[in-house]
Formats: C-alpha cells, sequence, structure tokens
C-alpha cells in the first residue's frame, strides 16, 4: 500500500514537473518574440529619430566608432557587389578647416573634430550608362554611416558635393584623391553640441501603390498568360516566319542575365539571317540608358523570345527593370537553358543566342540624316549586338 502511494506521488510531482517546464518554455519564446519585437522598433525609431547636426562639442571622435561608421557605409547594397566607393577619412583641424573654405555647405566642418569624404571609384563601377549605379551605392553607403553615427551617440549631417564639378575638383586637390575617384558627399561628424528635433517627414500623399497615382485598393491584378511545353527546332530548316511582321507589331523581348539577375526588354529593331559560316545570327540594338544594357554588356549569351499578348510587350517597353521585378508584375516565370540564359515560360518562340560580336553606333558613320534624329537631343547611343543562334524553342 505504502508503495502505491509513494509511485502515485512520484508520478504527480513528474506531471507538475512537466507542467513548469512547460510554462517556462512559453515564457521564454513569448520573452524572445517581445525582443525580437522591441529590436525591430528600435530599428524604425532610430531611423525616424535620426536629425542632421551641425553644431559640435570639442570632443575627438573615437577609432573605434570612426571604424564602425565605416564598416556599417560598406555593409551597403551595392549594385553586383561592385562596392565602387573610397572613404578619406579626415581629423586634421587644418584639413576641415579648409573643407569648411572650399565647400560652402560643409561650413561646419571647421569646428568639428571629423569628416569622411564619401568617393565613387571609377576603375570599379560598372559599364556604359549603367556606370552611374555608383552614385546609388555610394549613397546607401552615406546613409548607413549616418545611422550608424547617431546609433552611437555621434551628431552628423550629409553635405552634397558631386555633382558640383568645380567643388569635386577643390576636394580632390585638398586631400590629394586620384582622378578616378569622385567625391559624392562629405559627412561631417562629431558629439552633439545641441539637440535638434526630429521631423515628421511622413506624407500618405507621397505613396502610390501598383501604378502612380493608384491608393492602396485601386490594385490591379493581371491576368497571368497560359505555359505551354516548348519543343526544340532547327531555324535553317522550319523558321518560317516573316521576321518584317514582328516589327509591325510591338516587337519581340529581349533578356539577359543571369539566375542572379536578370531583367527583359521590349525591341523593334532586330535583324534576323545568316553571318560567317552561314551561322543563323540575330542581331539586336539597345541604349546605353537601358537597364538590360549592363546584363548584355557582361553576359556572353541572350535570348530573344516572341509572344501572342501585346500586353506583355507593352508593358516591358513601358517599365525599367530598375524600378522592380516586371516578370513578377506580369505573373512570368523565368527559366534558364544550359549555358544560364533567362528566357520566361510563358513565350511562344524562344531564341537563344551565343555573342559574336558587339559594338556602339558610330553617329559619324551615318550615311544619311535618318538615324540622327534619335541622337539630336543627346538621348543615349544604341550598341548591337550580334548572336548566333544555338538554341530554338517554341509551343
Amino acid at each position: 500500500m505504502k508503495t502505491n502511494i509513494l509511485c502515485l506521488v512520484l508520478a504527480l510531482a513528474v506531471v507538475l514537473l512537466c507542467i513548469q517546464l512547460i510554462r517556462m518554455s512559453r515564457m521564454n519564446n513569448k520573452s524572445k518574440m517581445v525582443a525580437t519585437q522591441d529590436a525591430g522598433q528600435v530599428v524604425l525609431d532610430h531611423i525616424v529619430s535620426r536629425v542632421s547636426v551641425r553644431s559640435y562639442q570639442d570632443k575627438a571622435v573615437e577609432e573605434e566608432k570612426i571604424e564602425k561608421m565605416l564598416r556599417a557605409g560598406m555593409a551597403a547594397p551595392t549594385a553586383l557587389n561592385k562596392q565602387p566607393w573610397h572613404f578619406v577619412v579626415v581629423t586634421e583641424k587644418a584639413l576641415l578647416q579648409q573643407i569648411a573654405a572650399i565647400t560652402p555647405n560643409a561650413g561646419m566642418a571647421a569646428e568639428a573634430p571629423l569628416a569622411i569624404v564619401v568617393c565613387g571609384d571609377m576603375n570599379k563601377t560598372l559599364q556604359g550608362t549603367a556606370r552611374d549605379f555608383w552614385i546609388h551605392d555610394a549613397s546607401a553607403a552615406t546613409e548607413n554611416i549616418l545611422l550608424a553615427a547617431h546609433a552611437m551617440g555621434l551628431g552628423a549631417v550629409w553635405t552634397g558635393t558631386y555633382p558640383d564639378m568645380e567643388r569635386c575638383q577643390a576636394v580632390k586637390n585638398l586631400l590629394g584623391i586620384p582622378e578616378q575617384m569622385i567625391p559624392l558627399c562629405t559627412v561631417v561628424a562629431g558629439y552633439p553640441a545641441d539637440s535638434p528635433n526630429p521631423k515628421d517627414k511622413w506624407k500618405p500623399e507621397n505613396v502610390s501603390y501598383n501604378g502612380f497615382g493608384r491608393g492602396q485598393d485601386d490594385t490591379v491584378v493581371m491576368q497571368q498568360p497560359q505555359r505551354k511545353e516548348f519543343k526544340a527546332f532547327d531555324v535553317r530548316e522550319s523558321f518560317r516566319v516573316n521576321p518584317f511582321i514582328y516589327a509591325d507589331g510591338d516587337g519581340l523581348l529581349l533578356a539577359a542575365g543571369d539566375s542572379a539577375l536578370s531583367n527583359a526588354m521590349t525591341i523593334g529593331w532586330f535583324n534576323m539571317g545568316t553571318l560567317w559560316d552561314h551561322k543563323p545570327t540575330v542581331t539586336v540594338y539597345v541604349r546605353e540608358s537601358r537597364h538590360t544594357f549592363s546584363l548584355m554588356e557582361q553576359h556572353p549569351y541572350f535570348s530573344v523570345m516572341y509572344f501572342n499578348d501585346g500586353k506583355v510587350l507593352q508593358y516591358m517597353g513601358s517599365h525599367s527593370g530598375r524600378d522592380g521585378d516586371k516578370a513578377a508584375a506580369l505573373g512570368l516565370h523565368v527559366a534558364y537553358t544550359e549555358n544560364g540564359t533567362p528566357y520566361y515560360e510563358e513565350a511562344e518562340l524562344v531564341l537563344e543566342c551565343r555573342l559574336l560580336y558587339k559594338a556602339p553606333f558610330e553617329q559619324k558613320s551615318f550615311m544619311t540624316d535618318l538615324p540622327k534624329k534619335y541622337y539630336a537631343k543627346g538621348e543615349a547611343n544604341h550598341h548591337l549586338y550580334i548572336g548566333e543562334v544555338v538554341n530554338a524553342m517554341r509551343k
């Protein structure tokens, strides 16, 4: 009898222990969730409470804090991970005073203990008009530096240098910055001498959804094109389409890139034929200003696609891949050939091309006045790309 009672008491104790463990586990999980939520709110509060500080205490900024600011800058997003930036740290009083003298908007540097000149390195940029992505990259790095300074109790202000070329050259001369570097801005920082209040910049009227001027409830859902199975074919034997009909419509789609980054655009200028040992070729033309241009410059293959759906071609031709994922907006599914060339599963026809030749248009070589109207107002130049058709598929 005593043994039974003892077993019952032990069993009851085990049950109570399990209940307590479960409660403790739930409390720990809840604490973790609260901690995570609190950390997220701290980040958001940190962003909206940052202010531009233009007056500083007579106190040096510690080296470890300067390094943390630089590390934050280098953690910024950068196009294709080019990291086309360089940071010149200035702590000498005489140089800070000269920065204030040659860059009027950075006059507070004369009394500051620190300035960081954020530069773009033109030897590390993308090619063509994509080169100007360095401005995005260096700007993102600058914002990270400002937020890091605020997080460590410092005050900082962003003072612009580029695109004032005289101001850029003055800063380069003062600090011995090489010719391939362009000073974008100077971050002046230090321990704040006052506490300016942050500004509430939230304005709902500055926000649109799924298209300019649309409200949150005005979303337009585009019908997704249907997908069919592709079949390979030989363009030299069974390609019976008159290429001139494409020019009469909205054109074709050109896609380039890889699984990390790809983009497509509508093309109305193209040629099909044969070249060099009767290779079947496609020639396409891409402006330097197009998002696809840098991808064409960097990859050895591209694809040309035909769609029956004119809405796809119209959307691809009127929107930039820099502003969002055009394929996702249209409900298109990206696939890749064995060579890694992107194409869309909803296309009716796909021609994969291996790049044979590329060159920019030489305007001095135009033999008529007709082409000149396309470049008369400083529009970006076109580059031509000749590709051998190495793979052909159709529905």
